[in-house]
């Protein structure tokens, strides 16, 4: 499958590249890591706008400096995120490197930090899942966790499609939850277990 996805984005609209890159191009057409597989989420879209407006509601307080405060907003009303650490590596950008942030930079650096964690934790989240599916699926012992998910980081390195899938489909899942679209989490997770199963059969 040959796929160059596109979405327009406004070139000063920093947070919805942000928000969008290497997940979503428009279509309700949710994108795996490679760009060679995709999943179609009826009003995933909706649900993705329904979210950028949640984190760019007040927006104002990076704009007046007091990022902290909008960090502290992130940590309570989205996901918990290291605020010291956040502001740790803004700040070494802007003193240590001799950085002028524009406005660019800064929510580059605040936001895009608050959605790493978020892509992070959610990924992580469902690799305990899926490890603990092909335990049960395949009988196998709690000790060999280790082993199977030795096996899994293996496959992500080798930018394996359906782990791409799953990145993605957990980041979407948060996503519905947050924006109050049950029925696309309740379809983000049955494509989470079709993926599983694809997996299954691939993984010793």
């Amino acid at each position: 499958m040959s796929i160059n996805p596109t979405v327009k984005i406004a070139p000063d609209d920093v947070v919805r590249y942000l928000l969008y890159q290497q997940f979503y191009y428009g279509g309700d057409r949710i994108y795996g890591r490679t760009k060679d597989q995709f999943e179609y989420i009826k009003n995933s879209g909706k649900a993705i706008e329904r979210f950028y407006i949640l984190i760019t509601d007040p927006i104002n307080l990076i704009d007046e400096e007091n990022l902290e405060k909008y960090l502290e907003f992130f940590n309570n009303q989205i996901h918990i995120i290291p605020i010291k650490a956040i502001m740790d590596k803004y700040l070494d950008y802007k003193n240590n490197f001799n950085l002028e942030m524009d406005r660019k930079m800064t929510l580059s650096v605040v936001i895009g930090e608050c959605l790493t964690q978020i892509h992070t934790d959610c990924f992580n989240k469902t690799i305990n899942h899926f490890i603990d599916f092909i335990i049960e699926k395949r009988k196998l012992k709690n000790p060999q966790k280790q082993e199977i998910k030795k096996k899994i980081e293996s496959l992500y390195c080798r930018s394996n499609p359906s782990i791409g899938m799953l990145y993605s489909l957990s980041f979407m899942n948060f996503i519905a939850e947050k924006s109050g679209y049950d029925s696309i989490s309740k379809k983000c997770q049955e494509l989470l277990i079709k993926n599983y199963n694809i997996l299954l059969d691939i993984i010793e």
